[in-house]
């Protein structure tokens, strides 16, 4: 009896170990198929008075997420402005590749660092999810 017993235990291990290894290689193939290259969309119209003011959009379309970037000199960096820019941006984007909302997917952030000539910059960051 005890025999018996431990060749089916053999054999179900057997079998489960099967089965995992060829639903693993479902998913990998189901991960290897889905493109999250990011493409980097600068707007043509970017909703601006500001001169020094520059919009950077990084793209993921299998994912439907995009980062947007408001970046200009400390100076002349006013919160309220680079939230209506990168809200106004956004709308296109929207209009543009047909989606119908997007909700946000981090609090927004505020950076400060130096540029190549030493001017000091401000970067408004802010993270979405895109729905259709």
């Amino acid at each position: 009896m005890k025999k018996f017993l431990g060749i089916i235990a053999i054999m179900a291990a057997l079998s489960a170990t099967v089965f995992a290894q060829s639903g693993s290689a479902n998913a990998d193939d189901e991960n290897a198929s889905m493109d999250t290259s990011v493409q980097v969309i600068v707007p043509e119209d970017m909703h601006t008075q500001n001169k020094t003011a520059q919009v950077r959009i990084e793209y993921i379309a299998a994912l439907d997420e995009v980062r947007i970037y408001y970046t200009c000199l400390e100076v002349s960096f006013k919160e309220s402005e680079a939230r209506e820019t990168i809200h106004a941006c956004l709308n296109d984007f929207q209009l543009e590749k047909n989606y119908y909302g997007y909700k946000y997917m981090k609090q927004d952030r505020l950076s400060y660092k130096k540029n190549a000539r030493g001017l000091k910059q401000a970067t408004y960051a802010c993270q979405v999810k895109f729905q259709r």
